[in-house]
């Protein structure tokens, strides 16, 4: 089987996806092209199967710390139609390309803006079959009121709906969310499958040699012995780290223990306003913010880091970082929504608690501080689920035997 896999990032948690399924399904004797963007960071590892980084975007993560400055704000606005023109230059490109690969099926990711409808309209007439694996049941919104959460808009949903029925199959992560993809969309259910998100093993091989625990806690000036409570990922509205923060300023181990909140702000995020909030708890000299792109060879030492991590979301379909943190088996606490419920089982492999509750959270992450031989054994068993539960050969067999 012929593969063509388009992904327009070549940065952050989409290509790592993107690089670990393609090499799982050419570990299954498929012929894999991966198509994606010129600034792919990937390029050192082994590959086994064919890369195009030929697309010309922007770094959506640049390195370095984001400004806030009133000025910023404005440029970053006003060159959204220069963008927009090249996202879609690029589309054409990318269909050309398809077309002379000429393979049996074209993979698609995240579908990312409703007008995406044109030029997939467009590359389904050059695609034998096509196909998508859905992150996100409903859009991730980039701009307006709705900036940083989940978009379930009828607006949203007249152009998606007319998206998914250009794919043959679509690939949803976890079954509750397969089932509100079906509630939403007119696909018959038939053509909508489930695979599980896969571990994230790729920070293994990622990792950079003398950089750990110790090289972290010296660049951000914390004690040898000092407890960290880490958040992790992408800072947005609706990962709920004010709820975070209120949950920290609750715990009376507060005063042993810092908080670190590690992670590129997406543009509706304000840091300086989070930043005001622990200082009217009285607990800004406990809060570490490192508020930039986390290169990924830094990623393992991240995780080694932390005492605990912690998950807050106010809404989610899947989480990448989640599986980060139970690849390398640390302690976690996440909110019980989405498929978070999927991947932890409750004080089993790390403990859920209610959406937006601060109390909760705070005895929650007070429970794996008091206790480490609880913390070690619910780390110990994400762990392992990461290994058998969520391996990526079991989820390519699917994918490759649903297409063949």
């Amino acid at each position: 089987m012929k593969i063509a896999f388009i992904e327009p990032s070549g940065k952050g948690g989409m290509i790592h996806y993107a690089f670990q399924l393609c090499r799982a399904m050419a570990n299954a004797g498929a012929d894999v092209t991966l198509i994606t963007e010129k600034s792919y960071e990937l390029a050192s590892l082994p590959h086994n199967f064919r890369v195009e980084p030929t697309i010309e975007l922007w770094d959506p993560k640049p390195s370095g710390r984001v400004s806030t400055a009133w000025w910023a704000v404005a440029w970053r606005k006003t060159r959204r139609v220069t963008r927009a023109v090249r996202y879609y230059r690029e589309w054409l490109r990318m269909t050309r390309r398809v077309r002379k690969l000429a393979p049996d099926l074209v993979l698609l990711g995240d579908i990312r803006f409703p007008f995406d409808l044109f030029p997939l309209m467009l590359l389904r007439r050059n695609a034998r079959v096509l196909a998508d694996i859905c992150h996100n049941v409903h859009p991730f919104s980039a701009g307006g009121k709705s900036a940083g959460l989940f978009d379930r808009s009828a607006r949203r949903a007249f152009f998606y709906r007319r998206i998914y029925r250009l794919f043959d199959f679509v690939f949803v992560h976890f079954a509750r969310n397969r089932d509100e993809f079906v509630r939403s969309f007119p696909v018959p259910a038939s053509r909508v499958d489930v695979i599980y998100h896969g571990n994230e093993e790729i920070f293994r091989e990622l990792r950079a040699p003398g950089v750990d625990a110790n090289t972290l806690r010296r660049r951000l000036n914390l004690p040898a012995n000092e407890p960290v409570i880490l958040f992790f990922g992408t800072l947005s509205r609706y990962k709920g780290t004010d709820v975070l923060i209120e949950a920290f300023a609750r715990m009376r181990q507060k005063d042993r223990a810092r908080l670190v909140l590690a992670g590129f702000p997406f543009h509706d995020f304000d840091v300086r306003k989070h930043q005001e909030l622990t200082e009217r708890l009285g607990i800004s000299d406990r809060v570490t913010w490192v508020p930039e792109y986390i290169d990924s060879a830094e990623v393992a030492a991240w995780m080694e880091l932390a005492s605990a991590i912690v998950f807050p979301y106010r809404d989610i379909y899947q989480s990448g970082a989640i599986h980060v943190a139970q690849t390398f088996g640390v302690p976690i606490v996440a909110s019980a929504v989405g498929a978070m419920q999927d991947v932890v089982e409750n004080d089993v492999s790390g403990l859920l608690v209610p959406t937006g509750d601060a109390d909760a959270l705070a005895r929650a992450l007070e429970r794996l501080l008091d206790d480490p031989q609880l913390a070690a054994r619910l780390g110990a068993r994400a762990a392992e689920d990461a290994r058998t539960d969520f391996g990526w050969d079991a989820i390519a067999r699917i994918i490759t035997a649903r297409l063949a």
